[in-house]
């Protein structure tokens, strides 16, 4: 009976659907086994390795950081996203500065020339309160 619960056991393993407990059964009751399952067993309990203690914390500790950095990765594409869209709708939607036509130009400046017509320069009388090679201060008094 023994032997058929082995032999079950090799199947299932072969499969690669057996328990850990069924595993340890098979290796630790050799004696049944054929030679090369005989072999199998002693290469398995000759190389078996024990985890380390933190080997959890270390796993997860590498799959945090490997998430962070996706994360931080993502974060910074969408912001240069975001800048790169930011200054092509300030390039494309720029006011233009409205142009002046020649006759609006023109009548501009004959309103400027008859404000510097109105004011006579020799009745105003100006006096230099301080004069310097780059600032001259002076008042004015309209006669």
């Amino acid at each position: 009976m023994e032997e058929n619960k082995a032999e079950r056991i090799i199947k299932k393993y072969k499969e690669g659907q057996s328990t850990l407990s069924e595993e340890q059964f098979l290796f630790h009751r050799t004696e049944n086994l054929k030679p090369s399952m005989k072999a199998w067993s002693t290469f398995v309990k000759n190389n078996k390795t024990t985890t380390p203690k933190d080997f959890n914390e270390h796993l997860w500790e590498s799959f945090e950081t490997k998430r962070n950095r996706k994360r931080k990765l993502l974060i910074g594409a969408m912001a240069v996203a975001a800048s790169v869209s930011v200054l092509i709708a300030l390039f494309l939607t720029s006011p233009t500065p409205d142009e002046l036509n020649y006759s609006e130009k023109e009548a501009l400046l004959n309103i400027a020339r008859e404000m510097v017509n109105q004011t006579d320069l020799a009745e105003i009388e100006e006096r230099v309160i301080y004069e310097n090679d780059i600032v001259i201060i002076y008042t004015t008094k309209e006669k």
